[in-house]
Order: C-alpha cells, then structure tokens, then sequence
C-alpha cells in the first residue's frame, strides 16, 4: 500500500468538489467562463491518472480506479444539487 497513492486520490477528488463548485457559481455569473471551469476539470484527472500508477497494492488500485471515479459522480450530484436550491 502506497501513502502517496492514497494522497493523489484525495487531492483528486478534493480539486474535483472546488472545480465543481466553481463552475456552479461561474455559470450563474456568466456562462462562457463555464468553459474555464470545464477545461480545469482536467488536473483532477491528471492527479488521479498519478495516483493509479503510484499504486503498488491492491486497495490503492482500487481506490484509485474505481472509488475516486465514483465519488467525483457523487460529489457533483450533491454539488449541483446543494448550490441549486442555495443560490435561488
């Protein structure tokens, strides 16, 4: 197991619920800097595409392929969700 596996897969999804919120709010100013927001949704899958292949053990693998990837689907749910019914 791989602390810095583990780390990448955190600051993924981390980077991924504030681009997330940013683009909310971004597309409630205006909506082409949306475009901004969406292109930055690169580095999340830069930082989890890192800690796949730091991965020496199986639940960082695991983690890294199919927990990130399932968190992000949920923390931008509950983002949109949440800022939706905010910002009215």
């Amino acid at each position: 197991m791989n602390w810095k596996s583990l780390r990448f897969s955190l600051y993924a999804v981390l980077l991924f619920a504030a681009i997330m919120v940013g683009i909310v709010f971004l597309f409630k100013t205006h909506f082409l800097m949306v475009l901004i927001g969406v292109v930055a949704l690169i580095f999340p899958a830069k930082l989890q595409r890192v800690a796949l292949d730091e991965a020496s053990g199986t639940i960082d693998k695991v983690i890294a392929k199919y927990i990130v990837p399932a968190l992000a689907i949920l923390l931008t749910f509950f983002t949109i969700m949440s800022l939706a019914v905010w910002i009215k």
